[in-house]
């Protein structure tokens, strides 16, 4: 009798558990941090309804890189040209209407100096450990003129300032391929990204720049550790500036004028008479006119530029 009640326990929790499992759809390729979404993180309201709604987990981690990831949910939302808007190009109009018909995953952050290396084991950028310009950077931002910060900088150690934190740069569109190869990870498409970097707001940046981003006026010619700066309502850090990040799409300034009418899941034109891809957000080395949310840069795919990183995506 009694091994007859533990077997019935077992089973019944054994149906919690199966129940449970099909909620959360588990990820092979990362872990679980969170599952639900933190309504002190995605302070927008839609945004957090939706992310529930997937029932997939909100913060995750790819065991791959180490990179945290966040959910970001389907929706509609207008890309291009933010309303009133006085620095949009030609290149970002006609904002039209885009839905993202599936989630999809995004780094949290910019893909730090630590987790390209992890992947490939190289460190290409140029604001590596110790680099001079780096810590003067650091000593300025902590509030000495740059006269302090050069001699304060030039008595440290090389290894004084630790940059792992700070963003990769120096790699190119298809130094990110390699990425991908080794992780099953992708670039976003420029869609992917807009949506991502506006959470729900439809003005040119997700906040005061200067607190949200590091940009020409504030760097200190430099990049900086990542997530130092408020995020946006979904979580996401340095969106607009820091470093300029990739994306998948091939680049026509005339792309926009066919998607007048709307588009669904774009992925950019199916080629490109320039031959360039598309990158986004702004950098370190720019003023406020190119750190905004439709903001775009071309670049051929085999540069490499010290103010040009990258933040990955991946599909559940």
């Amino acid at each position: 009798m009694l091994n007859s009640g533990r077997n019935i326990v077992l089973m019944l929790v054994g149906v919690v558990m199966v129940t449970i499992g099909c909620d959360a759809k588990p990820l092979s390729w990362a872990e679980v941090l969170e599952q639900n979404p933190d309504p002190k993180v995605v302070t927008d309201v839609d945004f957090l309804k939706r992310i529930t709604e997937t029932k997939l987990p909100w913060r995750v981690k790819d065991k791959a890189s180490g990179m945290e990831m966040l959910l970001v949910p389907p929706g509609k939302f207008m890309i291009g040209m933010s309303p009133g808007d006085a620095g949009a190009r030609d290149d970002e109009k006609p904002a039209h209407e885009v839905t993202i018909s599936k989630a999809f995953y995004l780094g949290r952050t910019e893909v730090t100096q630590e987790q390209w290396v992890k992947v490939i084991g190289l460190n290409p950028s140029r604001f590596q450990d110790g680099s001079r310009e780096s810590l003067v950077a650091k000593y300025i931002n902590e509030g000495l003129t740059k006269q302090e910060a050069q001699e304060k900088a030039g008595a440290e150690s090389p290894n004084k300032l630790l940059t792992a934190s700070n963003p990769v740069e120096q790699v190119s569109w298809d130094d990110c391929q390699k990425f991908c190869a080794k992780t099953g990870m992708i670039l976003p498409t420029e869609a992917q990204w807009e949506y991502a970097c506006r959470a729900g707001v439809d003005k040119a940046t997700y906040g005061e720049l200067d607190l949200i981003a590091w940009n020409f006026d504030n760097a200190n010619a430099s990049t900086h550790p990542v997530a130092q700066k408020a995020p946006n309502a979904l979580g996401f850090y340095d969106m607009i500036g820091n470093v300029w990040e990739w994306t998948n799409d091939w680049y026509e300034g005339d792309y926009y004028k066919s998607c007048v009418d709307g588009v669904v899941d774009p992925t950019g034109p199916a080629q490109s008479e320039s031959g360039a891809r598309v990158l986004r957000g702004g950098g370190w080395g720019d003023v406020a006119d190119y750190c905004r949310a439709s903001g775009r840069y071309t670049l051929a795919p085999g540069k490499q530029d010290i103010g040009f990183g990258c933040r990955f995506a991946r599909t559940p």
